[in-house]
């Protein structure tokens, strides 16, 4: 089985970072979709990856877990890596950490609505 924590480590304190940063919960959908598409590029080049095409096909799902969809387009340029490698787990784990502050920012009593929808 391959692993690919490598990777995701050298993203993870950017991506954790602009996370916190985040203060509408409208704007963390395409967070993660880039962050998953710039995880990507690093693992593959950015010859092998359209960063568009994976914005438009990895999606942030906050409605149920694994809070993350991923089209077959995807799962079939990443072939037998998206089946014996740690990428699901790792897509997991930054959709998990969207999640979390997705749900931070809904439930912060000290947002104005008014805020919330700008």
């Amino acid at each position: 089985m391959k692993s690919f924590v490598k990777y995701y480590n050298e993203v993870k304190p950017k991506y954790q970072n602009k996370l916190d940063l985040t203060k509408k919960f409208q704007e963390i959908p395409k967070l993660y979709s880039r962050s998953v598409s710039k995880l990507l590029e690093r693992i593959y080049g950015e010859e092998k990856i359209d960063s568009k095409l994976v914005e438009e096909y990895i999606e942030f799902t906050p409605d149920k877990e694994p809070y993350f969809t991923v089209k077959k387009e995807i799962i079939n340029l990443l072939e037998e890596d998206w089946q014996d490698s740690d990428l699901p787990s790792i897509f997991e784990k930054m959709a998990k950490a969207a999640y979390d502050r997705y749900k931070h920012i809904i439930d912060d009593n000290d947002r104005t609505e008014t805020f919330r929808l700008e």
